[in-house]
């Protein structure tokens, strides 16, 4: 894993609950915490409170984002919730293809879908959101991929070659 994130500046967005983060390498993120505010007892002061999640602000060494009324957050796993909501263009699927080294068919088995449907998503310019959610699982846990990875052995497509259809040779039988 590399260095620590840092968040350099951090501010409200216009939908409601969602930040804008600009990280210390430049990089700039929406993030919405709905699902956070909801799921969190603690942070579900904010669902009410709309005012209250307006006023955040990083840490005082970029480590985290603040609020006034003392709720913190972790810069890393906020970069995570940001990570996840990024949408995942059709060229990332190839790339994970590449990276575990599978074939169409493999990847079809692998997600339960068609080869054909692959072949598109390659060209797709987003993915579906629980497809990306999959690709994410999987390129992060070696064992949640191996628990769901079956090889499929690809035929060559087209006639054999002649040298697969030739008959062995018969030997010579030496006490004849």
């Amino acid at each position: 894993m590399g260095a620590l994130p840092r968040v350099k500046a951090v501010s409200a967005g216009r939908a409601p609950l969602t930040l804008n983060v600009e990280w210390a390498d430049g990089a700039k993120s929406k993030v919405d915490l709905t699902g956070l505010v909801y799921s969190s007892r603690h942070f579900k002061v904010f669902a009410d409170d709309a005012d209250a999640f307006r006023q955040v602000k990083p840490d005082e060494f970029g480590t985290g984002i603040e609020w006034a009324n003392g709720l913190d957050y972790s810069a890393r796993t906020l970069k995570i919730l940001a990570d996840e909501q990024k949408p995942m263009p059709g060229r990332l699927l190839h790339a994970f293809e590449s990276k575990f080294r599978l074939n169409t068919e493999e990847t079809a088995l692998l997600l339960k879908v068609t080869p054909r449907t692959i072949k598109n998503w390659r060209e797709a310019a987003e993915l579906r959101v629980t497809v990306g959610i999959v690709l994410r699982r999987f390129e992060h846990d070696p064992t949640a991929f191996a628990a769901h990875y079956r090889p499929v052995q690809v035929k060559p497509r087209g006639r054999p070659k002649a040298a697969d259809h030739q008959m062995p040779k018969p030997t010579r039988d030496a006490s004849a």
